[in-house]
């Protein structure tokens, strides 16, 4: 019985280092700062940029729960936008007069649904987030032939147009202050991390609208969406540092 018992002890202490290892891993989350570039059906391929930030605040069923803080700068653009070539080099968009670019703060949480652990190279997360829109719009310049200054398309001009400013034509002159709010919904999901990098998806859609219908395209054109629902994607790449729990359901040191 004596050999048994110590048999037994001495099995648990071998053990322990290994409880212990996983005890501590449980107890280890991380938050994170990612760079990212995004794109939807509302943009281009290469739409616009993102800054986004997940920091643990608790601990619900065994699963933590991060503040999310991100800020997103991307160029909206009206569905029936296309572009074609003037005849003289450059292609420009048909009936164009504004870009639309829109700054969104969030602020939201994100809830992990798949705890990523040194054993597991993906996890996935749930989140909501919201936020006004800082809408802005820039003039879209173009050059009419017997013209040689650059000036916005304007539907009653019939000349041809044989040039294009480029968006940073004339810096921030004629740009115009449009708000309103957003929200969205998104599944993220870590794909893996190496030492302290972190490299992700992100995933959902975003509900935005505007106080004021902003004229991307001339009326004549087509009409113009006040409230854009988009469907996104987020490719990230940031960095993480460790933040240890407290005992589950007190929150996070």
């Amino acid at each position: 019985m004596l050999k048994k018992i110590l048999t037994s002890l001495w099995i648990i202490t071998l053990a322990w280092p290994s409880f212990a290892q996983k005890e501590e891993e449980e107890s280890i989350d991380t938050k994170t700062l990612a760079f990212g570039a995004t794109t939807s059906n509302f943009t281009s391929l290469i739409g616009g940029v993102v800054v986004r930030s997940s920091t643990p605040v608790s601990v619900r069923k065994n699963k933590t729960v991060y503040r999310y803080l991100a800020i997103e700068a991307v160029n909206l653009k009206n569905p029936r936008e296309y572009s074609q070539f003037t005849g003289f080099g450059p292609k420009y968009t048909m009936g164009k007069r504004n870009y639309l670019f829109s700054v969104r703060p969030e602020y939201g949480r994100e809830y992990a649904v798949f705890q990523k652990t040194r054993d597991s190279n993906i996890g996935l997360s749930l989140i909501f987030a919201a936020g006004p829109s800082l809408g802005f719009l820039k003039p879209y310049y173009v050059r009419y032939e017997d013209n040689n200054a650059f000036v916005q398309f304007d539907p009653n001009i019939k000349g041809n147009i044989v040039g294009v400013g480029g968006i940073l034509k004339n810096g921030f002159r004629g740009m115009k202050f449009t708000p309103g709010l957003h929200a969205k919904i998104a599944a993220n999901i870590d794909i893996n991390t190496f030492n302290d990098n972190v490299t992700g998806l992100e995933i959902g859609t975003t509900l935005e609208s505007f106080f004021k219908k902003p004229e991307i395209l001339a009326s004549t054109f087509s009409d113009n969406p006040q409230t854009f629902v988009s469907v996104y994607l987020t490719l990230y790449f940031g960095n993480k540092s460790i933040v240890k729990k407290k005992d589950a359901g007190n929150g996070i040191d």
